[in-house]
C-alpha cells in the first residue's frame, strides 16, 4: 500500500542543490594522530546550521544542543555528497602559539612537530555537465528559497549553492523496500533498515 503527501499543501518546499566550495574547505571527518582528513560528506547538521543562518558567538555548555537549534530553523537539508572531488595535504609545523618555539614541548626534544591537513579542493561550476561539487536536498518550511552563498567548515570557506525546486515534489509512505539517492542521517529514517553502508562522520554517523 502506498501513500502519498503533496508537500505544497503541506507549506513544505523542496529543492534540489548542489554546492560548490571556493575555497579549500577543512573539517575533521576523522583524526587519527596528526593526520586531520576532510571526507567529500557534509553532516547535514553542518549544512541545516548554514542553510539557516544560525551559528554561535557566544556559547553556554560543552555539549551540542541540535534539537533546540534544528526547531528554531526553517529549513532542513539532507547529507550532501561529492561524487567528483580531490584532495590536497597541507603540511604544518606545530610550534608553540606564544614562544614560537619547538624545544619547550614536554619532551623537550628541539624538533618540528609536523601534522597534515587534508582538504577537499576548490570546486567550480563545470561546462561539461559533469555533477561536481556536493549535491543535497533543501527543504524549506517558511517560503523561503536556498541561499545562494554559505560558508562551511573549520576555517569558513565560502561555497555557492546552485539549487532548483522540484515542483510537486511528495512525501511517498510505502510499505514496499525503498533505496534513496542519497545520504541519510539515521535519526531522519522510520520504519525498518534492510542494509546500509555507513559513513563515519561526526557527530554520528550518516
Amino acid at each position: 500500500m502506498t501513500r502519498s503527501i503533496v508537500l505544497g499543501q503541506m507549506g513544505v518546499r523542496l529543492f534540489a542543490c548542489r554546492l560548490y566550495n571556493h575555497d579549500y574547505l577543512w573539517f575533521s571527518a576523522y583524526e587519527i594522530s596528526k593526520v586531520s582528513a576532510t571526507a567529500p560528506v557534509i553532516h547535514n547538521y553542518a549544512l541545516t546550521y548554514a542553510m539557516g543562518g544560525m551559528s554561535y558567538g557566544i556559547y553556554r555548555g560543552s555539549t551540542p544542543r541540535y534539537e533546540h537549534d534544528l526547531a528554531r530553523m526553517a529549513v532542513y537539508a539532507t547529507p550532501a555528497l561529492a561524487e567528483l572531488f580531490s584532495r590536497t595535504r597541507i603540511t604544518y609545523n606545530a610550534v608553540n602559539a606564544r614562544s614560537l618555539r619547538t624545544d619547550d614541548a614536554p619532551r623537550g626534544i628541539n624538533t618540528p612537530d609536523l601534522g597534515w591537513r587534508i582538504y577537499i579542493d576548490p570546486v567550480f561550476e563545470s561546462d561539461r555537465g559533469q555533477p561536481g561539487g556536493f549535491g543535497f536536498y533543501l527543504f524549506t518550511l517558511d517560503g523561503s528559497v536556498p541561499k545562494g552563498v554559505v560558508r562551511l567548515g573549520k576555517k569558513g570557506a565560502a561555497a555557492r549553492i546552485r539549487w532548483k525546486e522540484l515542483e510537486s515534489a511528495r512525501a511517498v509512505l510505502a510499505d514496499d523496500p525503498a533505496r534513496p539517492t542519497h545520504p541519510l542521517n539515521p535519526l531522519d529514517i522510520q520504519g525498518e533498515v534492510l542494509t546500509y553502508d555507513p559513513i563515519s562522520l561526526p557527530p554520528h554517523l550518516l
